[in-house]
């Protein structure tokens, strides 16, 4: 799944460079954009493992969903207010030290970019909850989905008139297709699989039920985790382009991370998944004891899987 990621990235990254005028322009406005994008409101894809610890009844994940609307409701403010206000102005034009060309298509693909956090919550929300059931191999076909649909609508959008119109919007409508078919595809699966297994309330036996307060203090550790992981892309090209005076060798250096950053993360992103293991297999989780499931997975068989991981790694 880590893998058909950065592939996408690419095909992401492709949409924008087959763009015949201004295309290291807009690869490198697109870039700061979605990166900062991924930052300040990725790590509500940790919201995961809210799904696979807490979520055991229908009103646990009626409340995990709250949450998660929430969270999209106010990343999308966020989003606007760095499109339209001085905020985004300097942020964006002035700590960045690009030209006012850039900084205003890195303003508007933010705009563009601001109901993906949303889709995204909801879609690892929900994956959260198939893999405490075990259905990793749904959860990767969602993501697979994901990846194909994402392909597909690059290569469809590429022949549109969106390339001389707007070019930003092939590798964003391409994005938010694919979210909406991997979100589609993993609330479809709980429906069909958990929904009707699942109690209306959670019992002692399982733990009791969760309030929002805890999910939110287990979460809000692990997004801080996962933001400290990811403010390295935005402080890099923050680095780059204050370096090089906002010039246009800063606008290619740009472009150019944009287009290897995917690659060069592919060896490692298997690290921070390797956290939702341990709890989807852990026996001594009252939660688990909702799941029925004849696997004798124990810490060994995992640890022996991480250095597997590991040892793929090392080798790509």
């Amino acid at each position: 799944t880590l893998f058909a990621f950065s592939v996408f990235q690419q095909a992401l990254n492709r949409g924008i460079a087959a763009v015949k005028e201004d295309a290291v322009e807009m690869l490198a406005s697109y870039g700061l954009a979605y990166s900062l994008m991924k930052f300040f409101t990725g790590p509500m894809s940790d919201f995961k493992n809210v799904g696979l610890v807490f979520v055991n009844s229908k009103r646990d994940r009626t409340k995990a969903v709250l949450c998660m609307v929430v969270a999209g409701a106010v990343a999308a403010v966020f989003h606007t207010l760095i499109a339209y206000s001085d905020l985004g102005y300097y942020i964006i034009n002035k700590l960045h030290h690009v030209d006012e060309s850039v900084g205003s298509k890195t303003r508007r693909a933010f705009l563009y970019l601001a109901a993906f956090p949303f889709m995204d919550a909801m879609a690892w929300t929900h994956a959260g909850i198939l893999l405490k059931h075990k259905y990793s191999f749904l959860v990767g076909c969602a993501s697979i989905s994901d990846v194909i649909a994402q392909v597909v609508f690059v290569a469809i959008l590429l022949h549109s008139h969106l390339e001389c119109r707007e070019p930003l919007l092939i590798p964003i409508l391409s994005l938010y297709m694919g979210a909406l078919v991997r979100c589609t595809t993993l609330c479809l699966g709980y429906y069909r699989n958990i929904h009707d297994v699942i109690p209306d309330r959670s019992g002692p036996e399982m733990g009791g039920e969760a309030t929002i307060r805890k999910m939110l203090s287990f979460w809000w550790p692990l997004a801080l985790i996962l933001a400290t992981q990811r403010i390295s892309r935005p402080i890099v090209n923050l680095f780059v382009s204050r370096d090089l005076g906002g010039s246009s060798a800063a606008t290619e250096a740009v472009a150019i991370l944009t287009a290897t950053y995917p690659v060069g993360h592919m060896p490692y992103g298997w690290l921070t998944e390797i956290r939702a293991v341990y709890p989807a297999f852990d026996k001594n989780n009252p939660s688990n004891k909702l799941v029925n499931t004849n696997s004798t997975v124990t810490a060994t068989h995992i640890k022996k899987f991480t250095f597997v991981c590991m040892a793929l790694s090392l080798t790509v």
